[in-house]
């Protein structure tokens, strides 16, 4: 079929349809009412205000469709367009246009339809007003009227709407341009001078707000003396004369303050002429006015001292020519007054200086720039003097040369100075200088020649600048200003460049030269080589730099422990994460004091291993503090270096950072997993949601679990979970759950043979319950799976059971001799020898006891710690202290942690804390969630106990059997500690292997 119209017209049409901004719009009760009211004017069940878009048509109203977007290929509308103003199709069956169409020949199977086109009023289709029914119907004239009238009203309504979304868009737009004049305050007035409207430029300036003066007069901020005169009316008068009414006056803002203010008040008129109020701009200009009033003083008291100064001062024009002499070059000179002529003062400097000074001046003139030369000036009584003569250009604000202006300065006596300066300089082995008070210098010694390569006329006056280092000459300059102009002592440091180009560090010192009467007349200078001292100085302050950057970057604090006078140093971060303030005094007690009481000997015991000069030199800890002022609990993690000089410690340094926050969330997640997996395993259920529209199935871990599945091998469809049910099994279930899904019923069960991984059948009991929505309809189903593999393979595992006992009784049979065997070797007293033996059967029992009830597949630890450590709790309960998160355990490592806690428990008992009235043990164990694997740790630490003076000279059975079980059961590591304050063992396993049943084991 061809385009209904060509690409520019299409194109047209389409803009058209963007000019009402229609599209994707929420729905609207006036549309809405048109589209109910056509479905009940033609007696059809849908009905529909369509625009058609690019592509797609859009309903902006509907009844009966559910829906407000369709594609346009296969649309009865899309043959509106090609209609004057309307498209009739009693039956769509019979019409060969549409009988075909897969609307027509399919779901939902229309067969009637009639609508009348929304035209622009350029005459562009935009859409239509149209009513559709799935049966045949016919329409009357009136009813066709009435649908066309529909369609006039729609584009009256959309007319309507366009023109109210430009209004408003107008509207925006000057309130936004008005609000963003903020340094105008604009107001606008009614024609009796009351505020109407009040900009934000207004609240800034004048200072009330726009709720404030709503309905005030405009007099609010008129200073009195204007509202006497009556200077508003004259204003609003004016207004009304001449178009508009400009001043510059003094204004009151609310506080009272007076600002001046140049404004003016204009007319506001609509557009038949008529005035409706006025609008009064105002712009402060109280700092232009104070500056100009500023400029005309400067200017006045600059001339009255250019006349009574003690120093020559001449202006030249842009040509070059000197236009104007102070009154001190004529009294010096004995010239005519007034006389400035080149030949006049050509004829009073030195005739052997003369062709220099007029070549630098002329030279200067025509480069515009800066011009200095010294030269001899002839006295009124003959008698020559040497001056120092300087020229600044002075421009505009474009750049542009305006005039000159100079002085000429008596500098014979420094002169005279220099010379004798020069001599006693040669021999220095420093570079001596002279400074003029201007900045400038006119003596450098020899040594600054040979060490820069420079020559006089290369660093006088102010070339040696150019040997200064790029980085250093801005500050350089900066402290040599300050230093000039407060005539104070001159001291800085900067790098000079030596002939050869290598930079050097040079400290530069300078003290003022002054007359009888104080004044500074010169400077004298001296610049030292401190490179090497400098060097050694600049890298150790780069080291603090990158040090102090990174600990601000970063939230880290900083400690310094002197420990040649015991000073310990903490800066603010440091203070704060011990919850004290940043002045507080600190020092190793206060440390220790704000230590968590379960990390303080362990935290303690690093630093002092950090601090012996055999140890390791550093520290790399995390600890929790109980801030000393705020008492908040925080978790530290620290790193320290130890200084060791002559075999001794003499200084700690090392950082502390707060990671509380990961601390807490780590714990948090591991607590989440952990309970999840717990509620996981208790369940047993593989839990799934479906959605039936999308297909897509949800599933808990336990489907991983259940079947053996890799949690990528987990389709997330339905067809996944048709796929892997037994193909004897598959169609029948998938009849019965559909039969429930497509039915009225809420409620599903099943059993069926589901495929594991490893390419076995499990069998399972499979329940759901099916969500519907408004109309019945099936759009979520949720459910769970159970296998009872077990339950149906019970008579197998009967069978089973017997060579199962034989297998466990022997391996019972085997640890008891190794038992018995370990006790009795080395043994000399029997009784000894036989209550060990005894308690190590009762431990190794009570773990069985634990195992068994748990079908020796796993055990809770909780319980393995309990029976292990029930003979000793007649110690008092509150002296083995317990805790950990409920972790499985696996048969063999449990019986190995079994063995081991009753080897503790009972040196304990003889030897360690258990043996006085004071002593606890304070038993912990966590996982830890590593990147590449998840590790269980336990931590038996004894505490209050007799002091460890001296460490075992060999190792008993407890301590071998502790080793070689836990390490040959789960391939674990075993750390014993004998530290002063207790024995502290340390158990640590892959978690994998503490809840893994083995091979053999399940034999």
């Amino acid at each position: 079929m061809s385009q209904p119209h060509d690409l520019s017209a299409e194109q047209m049409r389409l803009r058209a349809l963007d000019r009402y901004q229609i599209l994707d719009t929420p729905t609207e009760e006036e549309f809405d009412g048109i589209a109910m009211l056509a479905a009940e004017i033609c007696g059809t069940p849908i009905a529909v205000v369509n625009l058609i878009g690019d592509g797609r048509q859009f309903f902006k109203a509907e009844i009966g469709l559910g829906v407000r977007e369709t594609l346009l290929e296969s649309s009865f509308c899309r043959q509106a367009l090609l209609q004057q103003d309307f498209l009739y199709v009693p039956d769509a069956t019979q019409d060969p246009c549409f009988s075909c169409n897969p609307l027509v020949t399919g779901s939902p199977g229309l067969r009637f339809y009639a609508g009348a086109l929304l035209k622009t009023p350029e005459g562009l289709p935009i859409g239509t007003v149209c009513v559709l029914d799935t049966t045949p119907r016919t329409l009357s004239d009136r009813q066709q009227a009435s649908l066309r009238h529909l369609a006039r009203q729609t584009m009256m309504q959309l007319e309507l709407r366009r023109t109210l979304l430009e209004q408003r868009a107008e509207r925006e737009l000057r309130d936004r341009i008005l609000d963003s004049a903020t340094d105008y305050a604009i107001v606008a007035t009614d024609r009796h001078g009351r505020v109407t409207r009040w900009n934000e430029g207004a609240a800034r300036i004048l200072g009330w707000t726009e709720v404030e003066m709503l309905g005030q007069h405009v007099q609010a901020f008129f200073t009195p003396e204007d509202r006497a005169g009556h200077r508003p009316e004259i204003e609003m008068r004016l207004a009304l004369e001449q178009g508009s009414a400009p001043d510059e006056r003094w204004h009151l803002r609310k506080s009272g303050e007076r600002f001046w203010a140049q404004g003016e008040m204009m007319p506001l008129k609509a557009g038949d002429g008529a005035v409706h109020g006025f609008l009064k701009i105002l712009r402060d200009r109280t700092q232009q006015r104070t500056h100009a009033a500023e400029r005309d003083a400067s200017e006045l008291r600059f001339r009255s001292l250019i006349e009574v100064s003690p120093q020559v001062v001449w202006f030249g024009d842009v040509a070059g020519t000197i236009t104007y002499c102070n009154a001190y070059w004529y009294d010096y000179t004995g010239l005519p007054r007034g006389e400035t002529g080149e030949a006049s003062w050509m004829s009073v400097i030195h005739p052997e200086h003369r062709e220099r000074v007029r070549e630098t001046w002329l030279s200067a003139a025509r480069s515009e720039s800066h011009y200095e030369v010294e030269f001899p000036l002839r006295r009124a009584d003959g008698e020559y003097r040497w001056f120092l003569s300087r020229g600044q250009p002075m421009r505009d604000g474009d750049g542009q040369l305006l005039s000159w202006i100079g002085i000429s300065l008596d500098i014979h006596e420094r002169k005279q100075a220099e010379e004798r300066f020069q001599a006693l300089t040669e021999l220095s082995p420093a570079i001596i200088w002279f400074g003029n008070p201007d900045g400038g210098l006119s003596y450098l010694n020899d040594r600054w020649y040979e060490y820069t390569g420079q020559t006089p006329e290369q660093a006088l006056p102010l070339g040696w600048a150019e040997v200064i280092h790029p980085d250093d000459l801005p500050s350089l300059l900066e402290v040599w200003e300050s230093a000039r102009t407060r005539g104070v002592l001159y001291d800085t440091e900067a790098r000079l460049r030596r002939h050869d180009g290598i930079y050097r560090w040079f400290l530069i010192r300078a003290e003022p030269l002054r007359d009888q009467a104080g004044k500074v007349i010169g400077w004298l200078g001296s610049d030292s080589d401190i490179h090497d001292r400098r060097q050694t100085e600049e890298d150790l302050r780069k080291t603090q730099d990158l040090l102090r950057l990174a600990a601000e970057a970063t939230g880290i604090g900083i400690f310094d422990y002197n420990l040649v006078i015991g000073e310990l140093g903490w800066d603010a971060r440091v203070r704060a994460v011990f919850g004290l303030s940043p002045d507080a005094p600190v020092s190793y007690a206060t440390f220790l004091a704000g230590l968590h009481p379960e990390d303080r000997a362990r935290a303690d015991e690093a630093v002092q291993a950090a601090l012996d000069p055999a140890g390791p030199g550093h520290f790399d800890i995390e600890y929790r503090t109980l801030g000393l002022e705020d008492g908040v609990e925080r978790w530290i993690a620290a790193k320290g270096q130890a200084i060791i000089e002559n075999g001794r410690t003499v200084r700690f340094v090392g950082t502390v950072r707060d990671i509380t926050a990961r601390r807490r969330a780590e714990q948090e997640l591991r607590e989440t997993e952990e309970r999840y997996r717990l509620a996981s395993r208790a369940t047993n259920d593989a839990i799934w949601d479906w959605g039936l529209a999308s297909d897509h199935i949800r599933w808990n871990e336990a489907v991983q679990t259940l079947f053996g599945y890799a949690p990528d091998e987990v389709g997330p469809s339905g067809s996944w979970w048709k796929s892997h049910i037994h193909p004897d099994d598959r169609e029948r279930v998938k009849t019965s759950i559909y039969a429930v899904i497509n039915g009225e019923s809420e409620h599903w069960s099943d059993e069926y043979r589901f495929l594991r991984a490893d390419g076995s059948y499990a069998d399972i009991l499979d329940r759901g319950y099916v969500l519907r929505d408004e109309r019945g309809r099936g759009v979520r189903m949720i459910g769970a799976m159970l296998d009872i593999t077990a339950r149906k393979r019970a008579e197998e595992h009967q069978r089973l059971l017997t060579g199962e006992l034989q297998h466990r009784v022997k391996n019972t049979l085997a640890l008891v001799q190794a038992i018995a065997s370990q006790t009795l070797r080395g043994a000399t007293d029997v009784d000894e020898m036989r209550e060990a033996f005894a308690s190590r059967l009762i431990s190794l029992g009570r773990a069985h006891d634990i195992l068994t009830q748990a079908s020796w597949t796993a055990a809770p630890i909780g319980e393995v710690v309990e029976g292990a450590l029930s003979v000793h709790r007649n110690v008092g309960p509150a002296r083995i202290r317990v805790s950990g998160p409920n972790v499985l355990l696996a048969a063999k490592p449990a019986l190995s942690l079994a063995l081991a806690l009753h080897e503790l428990a009972t040196n304990a008992a003889k030897y360690g804390s258990l043996s006085n009235e004071d002593g606890i043990v304070e038993l912990r164990w966590h996982v830890v969630h590593a990147a590449d694997e998840a590790r269980f740790s336990l931590t038996w630490s004894e505490q209050g106990g007799p002091p460890i003076l001296v460490l075992p000279q060999r190792k008993g059975f407890g301590s071998r059997l502790i080793e070689r079980s836990f390490a040959a059961e789960v391939g674990g590591e075993v750390k014993l500690t004998y530290a002063p304050t207790g024995l502290v063992c340390r158990l640590e396993a892959p978690l994998a292997s503490m809840q893994e049943q083995r091979k053999e084991d399940a034999a």
